[in-house]
C-alpha cells in the first residue's frame, strides 16, 4: 500500500466518530505490550493555547539535552506533523510500518465487538506512542485530544499535568457550562502530581480536583506572575516571575502568548529538579520554541498572518493581538471556520477590524458554507465569496497594497491549506 491510500484507509476511521473512554484504547495499547508505560509524559489539556503550551515545553526540555516526544492534533498540513520526536516529524516509512503492526489489532477488536473499533485518534494515539518507545524519548509532551478523563491519551503516566486557558468547546461531548466542561479536564490529573493551570473562572473546579488527589497545585497568574516589555512582528519580550525575575524573548506573537509562556516556565519548575532544568535551559527553550500557525507572520509586502483561531474566545484573543500590533488599522481578513463553532461571536470579535472580508470553506465537511459567513460579517465589511482556501488567499495578496495586513483565520484547517500554499508550516 502507497503512503497516500494508507492515509485514506487511516482517515476512513474517522468515519467511527468521536468516541469518549479508555476502554478501547487500553484494550488496542495492552495488544502492543502497552507502550504507554514506557516514557514518562507531560500531559496537557485546556481550551486554547494547548499547543503552544506544549511548543514551549518540549523547546525547554529539548534545551535541556533531553530526547522529547510531542504528539498533538490536528495537524496544519500533513498528518505527520503530530508526531514529533527532538522536533523531527515521524517519517513516512515509520507511520507505514506501525500502522501495519497496528491494523490486525484494531480488525481483531473490531471482529469481536462493534463497540470495540478504534478511531482514527485511537490508532494515531497508538502510533505516536509505539514511536516514541522506538526512539527512546526520556519525555513525552502529550496534547489531549478532546476534554481530558475519558480522552485516549489520558494513559500516560505524567510528572506533570498542565490545564491552559477553558472556554465552552464540544458542549455535545463535554458539558454546556465551563464548570462542566472544567471538571472534564481536570480529569487527567493523577495523586500526588504536580498540577499548573492559569488564574481563570474554573479555578474553583481544578482546585477542588487537585486537593482531592494531594496534587500540588501552580496558578500562573498568582503564583507565577508574568508581564509583556515589547512587541513587535519580530516576536515580544516577556518577564517571568516566581520570586526570581526572569526575561526571554518569544518568537511567538499574540497577546495571549505571554500566558502561554508562563505557563510552560511553571511547569518547568514543577519538575526542574527530576529533569535538571536549568534556568539558562528554561529561557533557551522558551526563545527557540516555534508552533506554527499562531498569528504567525509569513509575508511583509503586505504582511500576511495565519492564526488557528477557532472559536469566539480565541477570535476576541487574536483581535486583541491585532489592534496591539496594528492600531487603527482596518485589515483584510480571509476566513473559513468549521460548522460546530460561534460564527456570531467570532463575526463579533473580528468585525469591527475589517476593512474587507473574504468568505471562504476548508476541505471539510465540517465547515460553514461561506454564505453562511458572509451573513455573519456582512453587517460591518463588504465580503467577497471564493470558496478555495487557495483562490481566497492569492485574490486576497494579489489585490492587496504592499501597506496592507491580510489574516487567514477561522480554523486551523483553514489556515492548513493557506501554509500548505505560502509555507512557513514545517
Amino acid at each position: 500500500m502507497d503512503y497516500e491510500a494508507l492515509l485514506k484507509e487511516l482517515y476512513g476511521l474517522e468515519r467511527f466518530g468521536i468516541k469518549l473512554g479508555l476502554d478501547v484504547v487500553r484494550d488496542l495499547l495492552h495488544r502492543l505490550r502497552d507502550p504507554q508505560e514506557r516514557f514518562p509524559a507531560i500531559h496537557v489539556t485546556g481550551t486554547n493555547g494547548k499547543g503552544s503550551t506544549c511548543a514551549f515545553l518540549a523547546s525547554i526540555l529539548r534545551a535541556a539535552g533531553h530526547r522529547v516526544g510531542l504528539y498533538t492534533s490536528p495537524h496544519l498540513v500533513t498528518f505527520n506533523e503530530r508526531i514529533r520526536v527532538d522536533g523531527r516529524m515521524i517519517a513516512d516509512e515509520d507511520v507505514a510500518r506501525l500502522y501495519a503492526e497496528i491494523q490486525p489489532h484494531a480488525a481483531a477488536m473490531a471482529a469481536e465487538s462493534e463497540t470495540n473499533q478504534p478511531t482514527f485518534f485511537e490508532v494515531t494515539t497508538a502510533i505516536a506512542f509505539r514511536h516514541f518507545v522506538e526512539q527512546r524519548v526520556d519525555v513525552a509532551v502529550v496534547e489531549v485530544g478532546m476534554g481530558g478523563r475519558l480522552d485516549a491519551t489520558n494513559v500516560v503516566r505524567p510528572d506533570a499535568c498542565v490545564i491552559t486557558r477553558i472556554g465552552l468547546e464540544h458542549t455535545e461531548h463535554l458539558g454546556r457550562s465551563i464548570e462542566r466542561i472544567a471538571r472534564e479536564k481536570a480529569g487527567i490529573l493523577k495523586p500526588g502530581v504536580p498540577v499548573v493551570t492559569v488564574d481563570q473562572p474554573a479555578l474553583a473546579v481544578i482546585r477542588a480536583r487537585a486537593e482531592a488527589l494531594t496534587c500540588p497545585l501552580t496558578v500562573v497568574g498568582r503564583d507565577v506572575r508574568y508581564s509583556r516589555q515589547a512587541f513587535d512582528l519580530d516576536g515580544q519580550d516577556v518577564v517571568l516571575e516566581d520570586g526570581t525575575r526572569v526575561q526571554a524573548h518569544i518568537r511567538l506573537l499574540g497577546a495571549f502568548q505571554p500566558e502561554n509562556a508562563a505557563t510552560a516556565f511553571a511547569t518547568a519548575l514543577a519538575v526542574r529538579d527530576k529533569w535538571k532544568l536549568t534556568g539558562e535551559a528554561i529561557v533557551e527553550g522558551l526563545e527557540t520554541a516555534r508552533w506554527p500557525g499562531r498569528l504567525q507572520v509569513v509575508r511583509r509586502e503586505p504582511v500576511v498572518l495565519v492564526d488557528g483561531a477557532h472559536n469566539a474566545p480565541a477570535a476576541a484573543a487574536l483581535a486583541e493581538s491585532l489592534q496591539e500590533l496594528f492600531p487603527g488599522r482596518k485589515l483584510t481578513f480571509v476566513l473559513g471556520i468549521l460548522n460546530d463553532k460561534d460564527l456570531g461571536g467570532i463575526a463579533e470579535a473580528l468585525g469591527p477590524l475589517a476593512a474587507k472580508v473574504v468568505a471562504t470553506k476548508p476541505r471539510t465537511p465540517r465547515a460553514f458554507e461561506p454564505e453562511d459567513v458572509r451573513r455573519a460579517f456582512e453587517a460591518g465589511a463588504p465580503v467577497e465569496i471564493l470558496p478555495d482556501v487557495r483562490d481566497a488567499v492569492t485574490k486576497a495578496i494579489d489585490s492587496a497594497a504592499n501597506e496592507d495586513v491580510i489574516v487567514v483565520a477561522g480554523s486551523i484547517y483553514t489556515i492548513g491549506e493557506a501554509l500548505e500554499l505560502l509555507g512557513g508550516w514545517e
